[in-house]
């Protein structure tokens, strides 16, 4: 009976792995993208802490005019005019370990004005001590 109960159990734990380990995929594109949400999110206020903590101290940024920015530059770059806009759409997260690329547009709308602009933008995460941060960023305009 006992060893019948320690079989048991054991297949449970087993079966409760294979949940979670199949459940972490989905658990991290959901993160991916909530970051993803939380940058735009944060970009109108050009809240610091949130850039921080997003941004990886390494993290390089090639604009759609081809100007490469650093963590630095980002931080100090003035924030968006108020009243502009940007709506993330049809987003794809691709994973590979401990590195997931977040492939998307971004769509902005300039302050009072009925014209957005498309932005196409590939991001690349790299997972370090349970944190996904941003290395890299690309855009084009659509």
């Amino acid at each position: 009976m006992m060893k019948r109960t320690l079989m048991k159990l054991c297949a449970a734990l087993l079966l409760a792995g294979a949940s979670v380990a199949h459940a972490t995929p989905q658990a991290d594109q959901a993160a991916l993208l909530q970051l993803e949400q939380s940058w735009v999110d944060a970009a109108p206020t050009h809240d610091r802490t949130v850039l921080d903590q997003l941004l990886d101290d390494s993290y390089i940024e090639t604009t759609p005019s081809g100007v490469r920015r650093t963590k630095a530059d980002v931080m100090n770059a003035p924030p968006p005019p108020a009243g502009a806009t940007q709506t993330l759409r049809d987003m794809q997260v691709s994973l590979n370990g401990d590195t997931a690329i977040v492939q998307g547009i971004n769509r902005y709308q300039p302050p009072q004005s009925t014209q957005y602009m498309d932005f196409t933008f590939t991001d690349v995460f790299v997972r370090h001590d349970g944190r996904w941060r941003v290395v890299s960023s690309q855009s084009t305009r659509r």
